[in-house]
């Protein structure tokens, strides 16, 4: 279990969560990305779920840093905010009912999180963007623009939603903005582990087929050495055999016939 007051990386930010509120992060639940993820052809989460057992109260917060990529147009971005605010809200009640006891590298389990959830009486949003200096708007009226729509859509779930640029949401929020640094989330620093050891398996890989086409190298220079030696053949089966070999059929690949044809 997430202990109070524990804070977690996402992108570029480390979020430090105030205490009394638990934490839970879909994206490292095997259930959510082996089963609900497709569920539909595609599930969305939230990045974190926070609960805090006293103020019975449930956050569903969203990261979003355009800053390094491009956005979609805002009609779609809002879109793709509010279905993952649907999504999250389904899998939240599903999990508690369907999701097995698991061991996340982060934050509590999606199951005991679902659980807890089921007894919140307040659901706050938290849209947490930021957009960058790119395009013909400038980021805060665009996100001021961002932020009716999905007032519109989403206000009958919580009237004061928020959705602020990410390093300015510590101060209407229950967690503070500090840099990550060289820090990862749990997620990426898993895929960073995966993408190393199947560059040690893929470099492993390459020795072992080196050694082998050096091995294949060197018994086919001693099979040629072996044809034109002028030793006699009970001679050359005894040094085969000082070389480790048996000296029977089954150590010797028959040679081609065509290398055992002489020429004038």
């Amino acid at each position: 279990m997430f202990q109070a007051g524990t804070s977690c990386v996402e992108g570029l930010h480390r979020f430090n969560f105030e205490a009394g509120y638990y934490v839970c992060r879909f994206e490292c639940s095997p259930f959510y990305s082996h089963y609900a993820q497709n569920f539909c052809n595609s599930c969305k989460e939230m990045d974190f779920v926070l609960y805090h057992p006293g103020k019975k109260e449930l956050w569903l917060i969203e990261v979003k840093d355009y800053r390094f990529n491009a956005r979609p147009k805002v009609q779609d971005l809002v879109g793709k905010l509010c279905r993952k605010v649907r999504d999250c809200l389904f899998l939240l009640r599903t999990a508690a009912l369907c999701a097995p006891e698991e061991t996340p590298a982060e934050g509590i389990s999606l199951r005991e999180m679902a659980k807890m959830s089921l007894q919140a009486r307040r659901i706050r949003l938290a849209f947490t963007i930021e957009l960058g200096n790119i395009g013909l708007y400038p980021p805060k009226n665009l996100l001021s623009t961002i932020r009716d729509l999905l007032y519109r859509q989403v206000r009958f779930i919580d009237p004061q939603m928020v959705c602020l640029p990410i390093t300015e949401s510590g101060g209407v929020c229950p967690w503070t903005i500090t840099p990550a640094g060289n820090d990862h989330s749990a997620r990426i620093q898993k895929r960073l582990e995966e993408a190393l050891q199947a560059k040690e398996r893929e470099h492993a890989r390459k020795i072992e087929q080196e050694q082998a086409r050096h091995r294949a190298k060197q018994e086919a220079q001693r099979r040629k050495k072996a044809r034109k030696s002028p030793l006699p053949l009970w001679k050359q089966r005894a040094m085969e055999r000082e070389e480790g070999l048996t000296g029977t059929h089954a150590d010797r690949k028959k040679a081609p016939h065509s290398a055992w044809v002489t020429h004038p």
